[in-house]
């Protein structure tokens, strides 16, 4: 077959589109599943094509039946561990984005591209969910015996353009160290395996710590954490180490690295989950605004390049012929004879040594079995194509269709206030130019369907939390015409699933998010003071109407007819420092719109600490002009959130 017919490289059933990274183990790549006649759905692809291949092919086959067991919210979906043509490798579904080590590197920039550090807020929400994957491995079993993670290194940390961070790689710690004796490996990856695992070639729940350590000590520094080989300069560089900004790392956070990045394993956290509660606690301490969408805003600046670049390439991709690969696939086997001597004992996949075995026993019937084996498949491979070739065969998914996001449910639209800075020249339209400029609309339009979302969550918590504290400024209810008065509902939660023996990670993965921010519903005042209403008065369907809305009410800003709406705008200004840096961030806040379209009070939803952001952006809001919400044909005030952006 000409290699022209063949644009893109075949991995097995997989086809490889682009190549992402590259390092001492080996390549990631975007690449996709060929699914009878038609492209599967696009995945990030990792060969281990160095290091120790035989020790990582058995590693493989033991991750093979474990990948399937992890299906929590911390875990990359879709994995697959196997081994192909004797090259181990990983797959999990793409959904855009890169690993947590592709990212660190680009955010410290280089050559065409300016420096855009991590800040500490990001880094804390990603280390608190990698924790929470190594946590909900712990407490899964595997053949009688407790997981671990055994090899987390910032290649299998995976953040998608959503600001999500799902962990992958599970299982292949044996294979990973025993590629330590390869000196290129060792330099890249060996500083995140603990000093008794690299001696014992082991993998325990406390080398796992090891490992949370140093991601956390690359997230807040953002460079790579020091060779535990000498001890007293491994303990100085740590100690002595700076944040992405170039000041002391916080003391709260110190405290977690000295207790993870310590060299005597018995004075480590003495599991995952006791690492996660720590990281939990400082993201819950109020010193740090921890959120994905954060998170998701710094990411797809970051990657803005890639991520409008790859919307042209994933739509060529989308439309290559299967027609070369497939006949690939489906090429006849090699007489027995033919065929090359297998690979050493290491590498061989368990059921495999049962073949090899009988070949040594008995030639002839093997020969004689593999004849009859060809020539079924080929019978059968003839009428399947024949039945297939009759039917309409469905098309393969284009690039266009995988990026269609539903509809978001209805909610208030706020316009950002934005402060940017100067812009340069801009070039002649071209062809190339407009196409670019649609994925970047788009793409711009998506990050602003995740702002709204959001900021409308933010205002329904400080709605709720208005009115539970009866504050004059509580938006007034305004219940349905046709509903019963919310104090006569009887609050209801729902049943408790039975218990299983045995949870599954994405159970075990939930109750850990749940126990942090599930809170008990909050009954209603009139819930709490009056007694039991009478029998027939609680069976009487009593239908109770809304209080009159008068002028200047306070109505909560999702019960309105009309919502505000900017007339006259004051941007907010750049804070210099972080114009100077080349600093982005989003800054939500909700202002008290009076009844004559006034700013009466402005609240920091979720702020920005740094650089003076949250007083640019009160400043900004206090100085605009709305026009006032409208309820039954009132003018009312509301509690009117609103998205401040700084971007460049």
């Amino acid at each position: 077959m000409a290699v022209k017919n063949k644009p893109y490289e075949q991995f097995g059933r997989y086809i490889l589109f682009m190549k992402l990274e590259s390092d001492a183990l080996g390549e990631l790549w975007r690449a996709a599943a060929i699914e009878g006649n038609a492209l599967g759905p696009l995945v990030a692809l990792r060969r281990f094509t160095g290091g120790n291949r035989g020790a990582m092919a058995s590693s493989a086959a033991v991750a093979h039946s474990v990948a399937p067991l992890l299906t929590g919210t911390s875990f990359v979906r879709q994995q697959s561990i196997d081994v192909i043509d004797g090259v181990p490798f990983v797959a999990h579904e793409y959904a855009g984005g890169r690993s947590l080590k592709y990212i660190v590197e680009r955010a410290r920039g280089g050559t065409g591209s300016q420096p855009n550090p991590m800040p500490m807020d990001q880094a804390i929400v990603i280390a608190e969910k990698v924790a929470l994957s190594l946590a909900t491995t712990a407490d899964l079993r595997f053949g009688g015996n407790r997981l671990t993670h055994g090899g987390l290194l910032p290649q299998f940390i995976w953040i998608t353009d959503d600001g999500e961070i799902r962990v992958g790689g599970q299982q292949l710690g044996s294979g990973l160290l025993a590629s330590l004796k390869d000196a290129r490996v060792a330099a890249e990856i060996g500083r995140y395996f603990s000093p008794e695992s690299q001696a014992t070639g082991i993998a325990s729940k406390t080398a796992d710590v090891w490992a949370m350590g140093a991601v956390l000590f690359l997230l807040v520094t953002g460079i790579e954490p020091p060779d535990s080989t000498t001890a007293s300069a491994f303990t100085q560089v740590v100690r002595s180490a700076k944040t992405t900004g170039g000041a002391a790392i916080p003391d709260d956070i110190r405290v977690i690295l000295d207790k993870s990045l310590t060299l005597d394993a018995n004075a480590r956290y003495a599991s995952p989950g006791e690492m996660k509660q720590a990281i939990s606690a400082l993201a819950n301490s109020g010193k740090y605004s921890a959120t994905t969408f954060n998170l998701a805003f710094y990411v797809s600046t970051l990657l803005k390049k890639e991520i409008e670049g790859e919307a042209l390439d994933r739509d060529r991709e989308s439309k290559v012929s299967l027609a070369p690969y497939i006949e690939a696939l489906a090429a006849p086997v090699a007489p027995l004879a033919a065929v090359p001597a297998p690979p050493p004992a290491a590498a061989v996949p368990m059921f495999a040594a049962a073949v090899e075995a009988g070949q040594r026993r008995s030639k002839a019937p093997l020969a004689i079995a593999a004849v009859v084996v060809i020539a079924a498949l080929g019978a059968g491979a003839f009428f399947t194509f024949r039945s297939q070739g009759s039917k309409p065969q469905a098309a393969a998914p284009t690039a266009q269709t995988a990026a269609i996001v539903p509809p978001p449910r209805p909610s208030i639209i706020s316009q950002p206030l934005v402060a940017a800075a100067p812009s340069t020249a801009t070039a002649a339209p071209t062809d190339t130019a407009a196409a670019e400029a649609a994925q970047k609309q788009a793409f711009e339009a998506a990050v602003q369907r995740k702002l709204q979302e959001e900021m409308m969550k933010l205002q329904a918590d400080y709605t709720k939390k208005l009115q539970q504290t009866q504050s004059k400024q509580a938006p007034v209810q305004v219940a349905a015409a046709t509903s019963a008065p919310a104090a006569a509902v009887p609050v209801a939660r729902p049943a408790a699933p039975p218990e299983e023996h045995a949870p599954s990670a994405a159970q075990l993965d939930q109750q850990r998010l749940n126990s942090r921010n599930e809170a008990p519903p909050a009954l209603a005042p009139a819930q709490t003071q009056s007694s039991a209403p009478p029998p027939a008065v609680a069976a009487a369907p009593v239908q109770a109407a809304p209080p009159p809305v008068r002028e200047g009410d306070i109505v909560a800003v999702d019960n309105l007819d009309t919502p505000p709406h900017v007339t006259r705008a004051s941007l907010p200004v750049y804070p210099p420092m972080a114009l100077r840096q080349h600093i982005s961030t989003t800054v939500i806040v909700t202002a008290l719109i009076s009844e004559n379209g006034d700013v009466n009070d402005v609240k920091i939803l979720r702020g920005d600490d740094r650089f003076g952001f949250n007083e640019a952006a009160v400043r900004a809001v206090r100085a605009t002009r709305f026009s006032a919400g409208l309820k039954d044909g009132k003018r009312v005030k509301t509690w009117f959130p609103i998205p401040v952006q700084f971007k460049q």
